[in-house]
């Protein structure tokens, strides 16, 4: 039997804050003990106590995590008696029939199926972008206003960073706030942790702030921050995987640099296509795509701007890519990874090895010669996404230069190595009958 139950909370002026925010996007990202769980929870209740047969989803990166850190603040916030908990099947039932399915998001693809009306993510950050994306795209059950709400501390530039603070749209709302803010906290935890945590790592895990632990930025901040004025939402997509931002003219010279998934779980792949010229980026194709759709997307991309000269690597399974799109007949226009820019004739004499090598002895060339460009703005990148990537990507601690935890890199190298097409890009006219190039000019 449904009964009504009175429920007393009382929340600090931030926690406040989050809890009445009816965004259909908000984000409270805190230091450590500054009670955004608690508060996640909180609003939790209120939706379930307010929406009879709802259905929701509270997730954690793990099901440990879930268990032992979130469901506590659950538990804290539904009054005993009020809800059935179902450790089997993980799922709480208030007393109205409003229904919180319990899960990992370790697996992203498993969260795909329920009809939802509303998400909390606990320790999002934590968490990858495509569980997100997933769980947003299950916010439809009917009858409901549809809220996704995310608890977490800082976790680098991450896509937490890129969604509620680098490039909001409207509809998110970021909450942050201080683990001193949260009078609660007992003096002495305050104060073991003031001694404990220095530097970044401090500002990451007590003042809520977002900082990349993992070490030194590897691009110009400053200019990076100078390029964001350039950052805007593609003139049109096209297939759920291209992004235009410029079409292309008839006399132009384009080049294209693709970063192609392979040995890693999750990896997406990339193609940049830059104006030879500026360093403009046209388009982009971005996705999780099989071998052979890459390449028939990647080649009809790059003949539609006007058959732009591509570098492609052929490290692992991107092999498989590059030899799919020289028998789709672009071998002609591909970098091949013993030509040489001073040779003449060179696709007269065409090398026998297509594709880009990724080596240590070519991954700092390219990686420096992106560099370079962005200091001398060089390169005028319109994708927000890219920004994110080049903001996230630093030195580790033996120098080595690399993304931050939970981000990715495949916009990164795709930039570099479309940039290594001006060093190598011939757009002669006589270069292959095959394709005809609008302007003759000379090898950078």
């Amino acid at each position: 039997m449904t009964t009504n139950v009175e429920v007393t909370h009382r929340l600090f002026p931030q926690q406040m804050a989050f809890f009445l925010d009816q965004s259909p996007y908000a984000a409270a990202v805190t230091g450590v003990g500054g009670g955004k769980s608690y508060c996640g929870a909180l609003k939790m209740f209120q939706y379930m106590r307010s929406h009879p047969k709802s259905v929701g989803m509270v997730t954690a990166v793990s099901y440990p995590m879930l268990r032992d850190a979130t469901l506590k603040s659950i538990q804290q916030v539904f009054p005993e008696g009020s809800y059935v908990l179902n450790i089997g099947d993980m799922t709480l039932k208030y007393q109205n029939g409003a229904e919180a399915l319990l899960r990992s998001t370790d697996e992203p693809s498993r969260l795909r199926g329920p009809n939802l009306a509303w998400v909390w993510m606990d320790e999002a950050a934590r968490s990858e972008e495509e569980a997100f994306l997933v769980l947003q795209g299950r916010l439809r059950q009917t009858g409901f206003p549809h809220q996704m709400w995310l608890t977490t501390t800082p976790n680098g530039f991450n896509w937490v960073y890129k969604l509620f603070k680098q490039f909001p749209k409207d509809g998110y709302a970021l909450h942050q706030w201080r683990t001193m803010d949260n009078p609660n906290l007992p003096p002495l935890f305050i104060k073991n942790l003031l001694e404990s945590y220095q530097g970044e790592f401090a500002l990451q895990e007590l003042e809520g702030q977002f900082v990349a632990l993992s070490g030194s930025p590897f691009f110009d901040g400053e200019r990076l921050r100078e390029m964001l004025d350039d950052c805007r939402a593609p003139y049109r997509r096209e297939l759920g995987a291209i992004s235009v931002w410029r079409l292309p003219v008839v006399a132009g010279r384009y080049v294209a640099g693709g970063d192609l998934a392979w040995g890693e779980t999750g990896a997406y792949s990339c193609l940049e296509v830059l104006d030879y010229q500026t360093g403009e980026q046209m388009a982009e194709l971005h996705g999780r795509l099989p071998s052979d759709e890459m390449a028939k997307m990647a080649v009809d991309l790059c003949k539609r701007y006007n058959n732009a000269y591509a570098v492609m690597e052929a490290n692992g399974e991107g092999i498989n890519v590059v030899t799919k799109m020289v028998e789709l007949g672009y071998g002609a226009r591909m970098h091949h990874r013993d030509a040489d820019p001073s040779q003449e004739g060179l696709f007269r004499r065409m090398p026998k090895r297509p594709g880009w090598q990724t080596t240590p002895a070519t991954r700092p060339v390219m990686l420096g010669d992106l560099a370079q460009a962005v200091r001398d703005r060089g390169v005028i990148v319109h994708s927000r996404e890219a920004m994110g990537e080049l903001l996230s990507f630093v030195r580790d601690e033996k120098g080595k230069p690399g993304p931050v935890q939970g981000q990715y890199s495949d916009r990164v190298m795709a930039l570099g190595l479309a940039l290594q097409g001006k060093k190598y890009g011939t757009f002669s006219a006589t270069a292959d009958p095959r394709f005809p190039q609008p302007l003759i000019v000379r090898r950078w």
